[in-house]
C-alpha cells in the first residue's frame, strides 16, 4: 500500500515538473516575440497607404507653397490595390502662370521618392480671364496624377519635357500685337512666324498621352507651320490639323484653330 501511494505522489510531482519546465520556457522566450511583434505592428502602421498617402499630399502641399503656387482644390479617389502595391488616383487645380508650368509638374517628382512615386498622367489647362500683374494671362490647370507604391520603374517625365519644347515654340497668351495693319502683308510674311503669331487658349492631354489643342493664328499659314515646329522639338508626334476657321479675336481677325497629336514618352532612367 505504501509502494502504491509512493508511486503515486512521484508522478503527481513529474507531472508538475514538466509544467513548471513548459511555463519557464514560456517566460524565457515570450519576451523577445511580443517585442518583434509590436514592431512589426508599428512598422505596418507606418507604412499604411492611409499613412503614405497623408504624407504624400504633404510634400505636394509644401512644395506648392514654397513655390508661391496658388493651389486650389484636389480630389482623391478610392484607394486601388494591387497585387504587390497600391494606387491612388487623384486631380489637383492650380490657378497660375504659363511660367509656373514646368515648376508645378517638376513639384510631382521632387515629392516623390522613398516608398511612394506621383506622376502626372493627364493635364488639361485653359485661359481664364484673370491676368497677372505682368500682363500675362492666369491659367487654370488640372494635372490627373497617381500616388503609387510602385517604386520600380523610371520616372516618368513625358509631360516635363513637352511642356519645356512647347514654351520654345508658342505661347499661352496672346499675340495680337505682332499682327500688322492690312495693307503691310509683304512686311508681315517677313516677320511673322509661330513663337510671335500663334497662341493656345486650351490644352488637353490624356492618360494616353494623345494631346488636344486649341488656339489662334494672327495668319493661316503660321498653323501648319505650328504644327512642324511642335515636331521638330521631338517631344510632340502625329500633329494633325482638324480644322481652322476666321475669327475675330478682340475686335481683331484671326484663324481659330483645332490640332491633335501626341506627346512621345520620355520615362526616366
Amino acid at each position: 500500500m505504501m509502494n502504491k501511494n509512493t508511486g503515486g505522489f512521484m508522478k503527481k510531482i513529474a507531472y508538475l515538473l514538466v509544467l513548471a519546465t513548459c511555463f519557464i520556457g514560456s517566460i524565457s522566450f515570450a519576451g523577445p516575440y511580443r517585442a518583434q511583434d509590436a514592431e512589426n505592428l508599428k512598422q505596418t502602421y507606418k507604412d499604411t497607404p492611409l499613412a503614405l498617402t497623408r504624407l504624400m499630399l504633404d510634400m505636394h502641399l509644401s512644395y506648392f507653397e514654397r513655390s508661391a503656387i496658388r493651389f486650389m482644390d484636389v480630389r482623391i479617389s478610392p484607394l486601388i490595390v494591387g497585387e504587390n502595391h497600391f494606387e491612388v488616383p487623384l486631380e489637383m487645380s492650380f490657378m497660375l502662370t504659363e511660367d509656373q508650368i514646368p515648376l508645378t509638374l517638376r513639384g510631382f517628382e521632387e515629392s516623390s521618392g522613398g516608398k511612394m512615386t506621383a506622376t502626372p498622367r493627364a493635364v488639361n489647362i485653359s485661359v481664364s480671364a484673370e491676368t497677372a500683374a505682368d500682363g500675362k494671362p492666369f491659367l487654370s490647370m488640372t494635372v490627373m496624377s497617381i500616388f503609387t507604391s510602385n517604386v520600380k520603374s523610371g520616372y516618368d517625365k513625358s509631360l516635363q519635357k513637352a511642356f519645356t519644347a512647347f514654351s520654345k515654340t508658342t505661347t499661352f497668351s496672346p499675340q495680337l500685337h505682332k499682327a500688322l495693319p492690312v495693307g503691310q502683308s509683304k512686311k508681315r510674311e517677313a516677320t511673322a512666324n509661330v513663337n510671335n503669331g500663334t497662341w493656345i487658349t486650351n490644352m488637353r492631354v490624356d492618360s494616353d498621352n494623345r494631346m488636344q489643342l486649341t488656339g489662334y493664328a494672327i495668319e493661316s499659314r503660321l498653323v501648319n507651320q505650328l504644327c512642324r515646329e511642335l515636331e521638330k522639338t521631338g517631344s510632340f508626334s502625329e500633329l494633325w490639323l482638324h480644322s481652322m476657321t476666321r475669327n475675330v479675336y478682340e475686335k481683331q481677325p484671326v484663324m481659330r484653330f483645332d490640332i491633335s497629336g501626341k506627346i512621345i514618352s520620355a520615362p526616366g532612367n
